[in-house]
């Protein structure tokens, strides 16, 4: 690992990747992307090119998990500051570290300037253009700007899915500059799904699979309200991921809710292996997300044999085609669909399949081959 004060990557042969919440202690969907698609990049690497990491200041344990999660990065380098300050130079053009040649954001955080030098070239990475996490009036801010700013100033856009590139365009972006490329089930996690589970989870003989995530409030409320619905079937719930967010917690909301003691089984963060276990083993995946675009849980989902029932928006059905059950409205139209699809064995059955079939089209390093090309093209 390299910091600040380092010599610049030499720009003819690495691209450098921004990291952005990577082997954070409770993943994030914007972490878990930022990971799956450097490790991408680097298996994917033409002859000749090198991937190296840049991040913001993180601490040297985090960095050793970030280096457990992407061997072949050949080197990862950090600025003097951490994410939340780094966001807000960036945005301003200032750096203390130089970031020259081919650079790729993995999310909107990236080192664009309003003059690049000759042979300079940042893609950056539009998850949605609605977010899907909780965000304050700052956090609201500091996005509008980094997508004007990224708009106007990088030479590349990467979207998952032909709906965002719509949406983008129409808000201003040239349709010359935008890239459609589709995510894919997380390779770590397909890879952990052979090995057997890593702790012995108690879990209930049937039930459904909720996944929350950190900064994720207005998603867990949406859960307790789809959960205490008249319409929800009488079936346990299995939540993985966080259970608290900042002074709220899932149990006192479900309490709060009326739902009875025991019917949701929280499991915290767990690891990949963990993680698949539990996806093969529920019914079906209630994603409760109204605004994910990049629809990487409804993949791992597939990809285990799993079938989602999600609220519809165009990114997240482009992304399932109709391998999954697409719900128009609210709490009570997801409680309804889903007493449908579980009251439906055959068709359960059909859709499990169909959604395996499905997440097959989509891998990382078709993905990170899309990237390539972009640099290539551009």
């Amino acid at each position: 690992m390299t910091d600040a004060t380092d010599a610049a990557l030499n720009p003819a042969d690495r691209l450098t990747v921004v990291l952005d919440e990577v082997a954070e202690q409770s993943t994030t969907m914007v972490g878990r992307y930022s990971a799956e698609m450097a490790r991408g990049l680097i298996a994917t690497a033409p002859e000749g090119f090198q991937v190296a990491g840049l991040s913001a200041r993180i601490t040297d344990s985090r960095a050793e998990r970030v280096q457990q999660l992407l061997p072949g990065l050949v080197e990862l380098r950090q600025t003097a500051v951490p994410a939340r300050e780094l966001r807000e130079a960036w945005l301003h053009t200032i750096t203390t570290i130089p970031v020259r040649g081919f650079v790729h954001a993995t999310s909107l955080m990236a080192p664009l300037v309003r003059d690049p030098a000759p042979g300079d070239q940042v893609t950056v990475t539009v998850h949605g253009l609605e977010s899907f996490s909780d965000r304050s009036e700052r956090k609201q801010r500091w996005f509008e700007r980094a997508l004007r700013r990224a708009v106007a100033r990088a030479h590349g856009i990467v979207v998952p899915s032909t709906a965002v590139a719509e949406d983008l365009v129409a808000a201003g972006a040239p349709d010359d500059i935008v890239r459609v490329v589709h995510p894919a089930p997380s390779a770590a996690l397909l890879a952990a799904a052979a090995a057997p589970a890593e702790r012995a989870l108690t879990l209930p003989d049937s039930y459904v699979l909720a996944l929350t995530q950190p900064g994720g409030l207005r998603h867990a409320e949406r859960l307790i309200e789809t959960v205490a619905d008249p319409a929800m079937p009488d079936v346990k719930v299995v939540v993985a991921g966080p259970v608290e967010w900042d002074e709220t917690r899932l149990a006192a909301l479900a309490v709060e809710a009326g739902i009875p003691a025991g019917r949701l089984v929280m499991l915290g963060d767990l690891s990949h292996a963990d993680l698949a276990s539990v996806y093969r083993g529920a019914l079906a995946h209630l994603h409760v997300a109204e605004h994910d675009a990049l629809g990487l849980t409804l993949l791992e989902a597939a990809a285990l044999g799993t079938a989602t029932v999600h609220l519809s928006n165009r990114s997240l059905d482009e992304i399932a085609g109709d391998a999954s059950v697409s719900v128009d409205g609210g709490a009570p139209e997801l409680a309804a669909a889903l007493a449908t699809l579980l009251d439906a064995p055959d068709e359960l059955a059909r859709l499990r399949l169909h959604a395996q079939d499905r997440a097959q089209a989509f891998t990382w390093e078709a993905a990170a081959q899309q990237v390539w090309q972009l640099h290539a093209d551009l």
